[in-house]
């Protein structure tokens, strides 16, 4: 998710020690030949790498801000043991300073067991899991070094990693027919059109998909199961530490169009209209564009994501007309979704371990905060600042760091999932299993995220450190970090599977999907697995405050 500035010969290395030029796998698909290579699981199973496959015509010039175009039948033998290309970002929190990757950037890879050296396993179509990476919509990629097949592929399973555009060249949207938004996440639509189409080449059943991901990720997945262009483009869900309802994901009305004005002033373009607009920006440079986000920040790397995901125009191959806070006209599909213990890491580390920082944001918290907790358009900012001040920053700086902590958990991650199973219960017959995971392992994305030594709890993205090889943190595991990663393996893979995470794969607890919104039974994942009730239950004060979404259901007064 958190893509390190690694220099791509290092990439390049460590997956081309994998090839046996000898002896290449290869499969035969509707769309044409490719010729991968072999890697090994942490078991030491022999599976298939196929990787840089493009699911797309690449995406500029005249296509730039349009939709995908679906990729046409290639003749020669596809050559798929390339580095999969990085789509242009700049990664903010890893405060990485060059802007990297290029526009042409449609590419997947697929990864799946073999039974012997020269042939794929046909004999039994295997689930497919279909991994959307995070990091908020503005950098993350899919290639093997950041999210690698070695872990989950100890199980039956085949796994797809996928690449989508990102920032403004994802996720601009003037509003109307021109550049209605969505171009990410329609991205990732036509990723999984791809795969119904060739995935049964590679072992994998086109009728039992499941898309995962985390963070942005994992609200992208929550954004499939309520697009009814999606539909039957999978068949159960995971969102990991994401949901469409986060903050920094879902845009408040009027912002969208906000911000393309903004865009188009920043490069020298006509804000109006918006044919002329989006002209001019085809015209542009891509690191140019992707330049600009840094001109969106008000205070350090705040706001986090100007462009978000936006309800459109009904216009013909629309992702989402409706805001995801109505009860959708969609089949819901089995849902797996959870948070870590400790998810406000991702921000607050970067504010609280320096001491500059910190004493910058508790002394202008009053600008600050409207801006990072996103309601610095609402009516009632003096409010909700006063608020959040009083209950989350104690007096003494212990207690305020910890406050800070913990408010940047539950507003960015803990109570949009409240809200977000609360919303699902009210139409799916389908199981919703939840958790949190609070086991805290050797390594942490704390690392990353502003402090290479402390210890901040189960941080945002600890999680995946257990479903792939996060090779960028080096400290030693321990024998429980690998007993703790089987498990969470063997979970998703379950769901995977069966729907259900208790099965096929015997566990050694019962995992009972939630009941309902007012329950909220939940898995904790920590050394001894057990379940709890009311998932996230601190969080549910950020629903007391008059945010725009929640004006709605409540008659508040400005005080101040």
């Amino acid at each position: 998710m958190w893509r390190s500035a690694i220099n791509v010969t290092i990439i390049l290395l460590s997956i081309v020690s994998y090839v046996r030029s000898e002896n290449q796998p290869t499969v035969r698909t509707s769309l044409g030949e490719l010729k991968g290579y072999y890697m090994q699981t942490r078991g030491g199973r022999e599976i298939a790498a196929f990787t840089a496959i493009p699911y797309a015509v690449p995406p500029v010039g005249e296509l730039r801000f349009k939709p995908a175009v679906p990729v046409e039948p290639w003749r020669e033998t596809l050559d798929a043991t390339n580095v999969t290309p990085v789509c242009v970002q700049k990664n903010p929190y890893i405060r990485q300073k060059d802007i990297v990757g290029q526009e042409d950037c449609l590419y997947l890879n697929i990864y799946t067991p073999v039974t012997n050296n020269d042939q794929i396993e046909d004999k039994k179509l295997l689930p497919v899991m279909v991994f959307i990476h995070g990091g908020g919509w503005m950098c993350g990629d899919s290639t093997t070094y950041m999210y690698g097949p070695e872990f989950l592929l100890d199980r039956d399973v085949l796994l797809v990693t996928i690449n989508y555009r990102l920032g403004p060249l994802g996720f601009l949207s003037t509003q109307d027919e021109h550049c209605p938004g969505n171009i990410g996440l329609k991205d990732q639509q036509e990723a999984l059109r791809f795969l119904q189409k060739t995935i049964e080449s590679f072992g994998g059943d086109k009728n039992s998909v499941t898309i995962f991901g985390e963070s942005a990720g994992g609200a992208s997945a929550h954004y499939h199961m309520i697009s009814e262009t999606s539909t039957g483009l999978f068949h159960k869900a995971i969102s990991e530490s994401g949901t469409a309802l986060v903050p920094w994901a879902e845009a408040p009305p009027g912002e969208p169009l906000r911000n393309a004005f903004k865009l188009a002033k920043f490069l020298d373009c006509p804000q109006a209209p918006s044919d002329k607009m989006i002209a001019c920006l085809r015209t542009k440079d891509s690191y140019d564009i992707i330049g600009t986000e840094f001109d969106f920040y008000a205070w350090d790397y705040e706001p986090m994501t100007p462009f978000k995901a936006v309800v459109e125009p009904n216009l013909p191959g629309a992702f989402l007309t409706r805001s995801p806070r109505k009860i959708p006209e969609v089949a819901a599909v089995p849902w797996m979704t959870g948070l870590t213990k400790n998810e406000g890491c991702l921000k607050s580390v970067w504010i609280t371990a320096n001491e500059t920082r910190y004493e910058e944001f508790i002394s202008a918290f009053e600008t600050i905060a409207p801006v990072t907790f996103y309601y610095e358009n609402s009516p009632y900012v003096n409010k909700i600042t006063k608020d959040i001040q009083e209950k989350f920053l104690k007096e003494n700086e212990s207690g305020a760091k910890s406050g800070i902590l913990d408010l940047y958990t539950d507003s960015y991650f803990a109570y949009p999932a409240v809200e977000a199973v609360e919303l699902v219960f009210n139409y799916t017959k389908n199981p919703i299993y939840l958790y949190e995971l609070a086991y805290r392992a050797t390594n942490s994305f704390s690392q990353v995220f502003g402090d290479p030594d402390g210890d901040y709890g189960v941080c945002h993205a600890d999680d995946l450190m257990h479903l792939f090889p996060t090779r960028f943190l080096d400290k030693p595991i321990s024998s429980q970090d690998i007993t703790m990663s089987e498990l969470l393996v063997t979970l998703f893979t379950n769901f995977a599977t069966s729907g259900n995470p208790n099965k096929p794969v015997p566990i050694s607890f019962s995992w009972k999907a939630a009941s309902g919104g007012r329950n909220m039974e939940y898995l904790e994942i920590g050394k001894q697995p057990q379940m709890k009730k009311d998932l996230a239950s601190r969080s549910r004060y950020w629903g007391t405050l008059p945010l725009w979404h929640n004006t709605r259901n409540h008659r508040f007064t400005d005080e101040l």
